[in-house]
């Protein structure tokens, strides 16, 4: 991709979805549910990526830290250990878009909740990927063995299933 090919503005949707499929074609994942554990062992072999629980407030989900070095770059991802695992799964996946999508820390409010989008899209097709719920969708109508299915809340299946233009 170049960078002419990347939006200058606004949620980079595409690429977020294209980086989440790049990751699923690269383990070779073919099936629900994506294993997280492969995909941060994936990432492992490219960067130095730890995932910790960690305790914070109920309002905070996850965070991700990067250090930068002269010579190595560090990235470990909190989440909170005391939401729910589809929760935990999606705050994961969500974290590793941010540093995929590298984004930095911004005060800037836009810039801020058009990275919150772009995570939540790398997430969401990493977790639940386009081509997988379309093929499920066709034998599973219910949201909530789809949720099961794919190890995430009915609220993040039923998302997807409309934005795959499902229903």
């Amino acid at each position: 991709m170049q960078d002419d090919d990347i939006p200058k503005f606004g949620p980079r949707k595409k690429l977020a979805k294209t980086l989440a499929q790049r990751i699923i074609k690269d383990i070779k994942i073919s099936k629900a549910p994506v294993s997280l554990q492969q995909v941060i062992e994936h990432l492992q072999t490219k960067c130095k990526l730890d995932v910790k629980k960690i305790v914070v407030g109920e309002k905070v989900s996850g965070l991700l830290v990067v250090c930068k070095e002269v010579d190595a770059e560090y990235a470990t991802i909190g989440f909170n250990g005391a939401h729910p695992w589809c929760r935990r799964r999606f705050t994961i996946a969500h974290e590793i878009g941010h540093l995929l999508l590298e984004h930095g820390c911004n005060k800037n409010t836009n810039d801020g909740s058009v990275n919150e989008t772009e995570a939540n899209q790398f997430a969401a097709e990493l977790l639940v990927p386009t081509i997988f719920i379309k093929k499920d969708f066709a034998k599973i109508k219910n949201v909530q063995d789809l949720a099961k299915l794919y190890r995430v809340s009915d609220q993040t299946i039923t998302i997807k299933i409309m934005d795959a233009r499902l229903i």
